[in-house]
């Protein structure tokens, strides 16, 4: 049998069961089903297969043209994994707030459609994205799913939430809660096929295992990883587990050990192991006193990070590439002349996603204000308009004392201060305002009127931020802020902003917690 026969054979539903163990078949099985009536699920595999590949944009773009079709049918499962991937990609490109809402949204869309294992893998995968900004919320998601995967015997999801609670009681210093479940995810029956699942266990359990009375376990452990090196032919695993491997190793032991390891990721471009590899060199060698090449591997750690900084904001930008992608496929579905009635909805969807990445890109992702880039581009329009008879003013406020925030109470309470302050400065902004962000702690209310106008409204603000309780949110805390408003009568923005900014100087200098008029 040919392997475009084997592909055929496959129902998608196989594809997605084998999507991890066995990729290449899943692909050649969902790609046999592309232009068919389920073309929309074939999508759904072939952008996660895309995705664990490192495919960002072609990935994005599949699952988003293929959710876009999944949601004008009945609400299925196909959907909620299309949004899981669309979650896990806003992950990777570092969008936490979106990832969460999406995952809600499979939790939400799982409940509805009453499948319990869409619920639990929802469930599991919200908690591990919460797992440092809402450390009680998620362990809550993966223990309810841990309990789910339970009742319906899915021994693959039982073996990942107790790994992923391993680490959750790690975090928070359980060194015996965290052996109890690498020990219940070490009992998965198939642990064979998920060599990568059963090296990251065994690495954490050389990490928590006592330091005496453990000899035997931890020689036991060190042989098996040995085991799983020599007879994978997989470079990552190799590199995994020769790092497992070295954390209770000599120096001298060390050095070869991952000198071999970074041969075998050679081919591989960048990999994300790297630095860990080149950084455990460099300590292994200055210990052995050898400075030169300490120095070598520590340079080699800091070129990586250098290059991984710039492909990170290279990343940032991946999204516009997509939406350029679908641009194209709308100008080229309009040149066709929209054939049929489904295509048309989807691009109605298209569209729908086309303003939403419009409006991520001109928004600030904390206060959900403007950012500073759509601020100077819409200021300077506006002040085009900007005559001795229509004005233009702007108000320049900053936080008193923000630093003092951060360091008393910490940086999330910081961003808590700052969307509260943001949603005050909203309450007072009139139709044809724009409330945006200008950077760190301070903000820009721009308004095309006079400045006694937006005075009173900044007069406003203050008694708003006067009256809030913001002990609700810490004790002794208390927020104040210093605001310089300046008008233009003619069109000069950049004079504007400079004119408010002398104005809130002014303020701080003379004790803050005050408005400076323009005069």
């Amino acid at each position: 049998m040919t392997d475009m026969e084997t592909a055929l054979h496959l129902t998608l539903a196989d594809a997605w069961a084998h999507r991890d163990t066995a990729p290449g078949q899943a692909r050649s099985s969902a790609a046999a089903h592309l232009n068919s009536p389920a073309h929309a699920q074939a999508s759904v595999i072939l952008a996660y297969l895309d995705w664990r590949e490192g495919r960002l944009p072609q990935a994005t773009e599949g699952v988003t043209a293929a959710i876009s079709t999944l949601r004008l049918g009945e609400p299925s499962v196909w959907l909620g994994r299309g949004l899981n991937i669309l979650a896990a990609l806003h992950s990777t490109l570092n969008r936490a707030d979106r990832a969460v809402e999406l995952y809600e949204q499979q939790v939400s869309l799982a409940r509805h459609i009453q499948d319990a294992e869409l619920t639990a893998t929802a469930l599991h995968d919200l908690a591990v994205e919460l797992r440092h900004s809402d450390p009680l919320r998620a362990r809550a998601h993966i223990t309810e799913a841990l309990g789910t995967f339970r009742q319906l015997n899915y021994a693959f999801g039982v073996a990942i939430a107790h790994a992923n609670l391993a680490e959750f009681d790690r975090d928070d210093g359980d060194q015996p809660g965290a052996y109890r479940h690498v020990q219940q995810a070490l009992r998965y029956p198939h642990l064979d096929q998920h060599p990568h699942l059963e090296a990251s266990l065994l690495s954490t359990l050389l990490l928590i295992l006592p330091a005496q009375g453990a000899d035997r376990e931890r020689r036991r452990t060190r042989q098996r990883l040995q085991q799983l090196r020599r007879h994978s032919d997989n470079p990552e695993l190799r590199a995994t587990v020769a790092l497992a491997l070295a954390q209770q190793a000599s120096p001298a032991e060390i050095s070869p050990l991952l000198t071999g390891a970074l041969r075998d990721l050679r081919g591989l471009g960048d990999h994300i192991l790297l630095p860990e590899l080149h950084e455990r060199l460099s300590q292994s060698y200055a210990a052995q006193d050898d400075h030169q090449r300490a120095l070598t591997h520590l340079q080699e750690t800091l070129a990586y990070t250098r290059r991984t900084h710039a492909a990170e904001r290279r990343q940032n930008i991946q999204t516009f590439e997509v939406l350029s992608r679908i641009q194209a496929l709308q100008d080229q579905a309009r040149e066709e002349r929209q054939r049929n009635s489904e295509l048309q909805t989807h691009l109605q969807e298209l569209r729908a996603l086309n303003a939403r990445i419009r409006e991520l890109g001109r928004t600030d992702h904390l206060t959900r204000l403007a950012n500073r880039e759509h601020l100077f581009t819409e200021g300077h329009h506006l002040a085009q308009t900007a005559t001795p008879h229509t004005p233009v003013s702007a108000a320049l406020i900053d936080i008193d004392h923000f630093k003092q925030v951060n360091d008393t109470w910490g940086h999330q309470i910081g961003d808590l201060v700052l969307q509260r302050v943001a949603r005050m400065l909203l309450d007072v902004t009139r139709p044809g305002d724009l409330a945006a962000r200008y950077g760190g702690e301070e903000f820009v209310l721009l308004r095309a009127a006079p400045a006694g106008s937006l005075g009173t409204s900044c007069h406003d603000l203050q008694q708003l931020i006067r009256l809030h309780p913001w002990h609700e949110i810490a004790p002794d805390l208390r927020v104040t802020l210093s605001i310089g408003v300046a008008q233009i009568t003619e069109p000069d923005f950049d004079q504007l902003v400079g004119l408010a900014d002398r104005r809130l100087y002014r303020v701080k200098r003379d004790g803050r917690d005050n408005i400076l008029q323009h005069d």
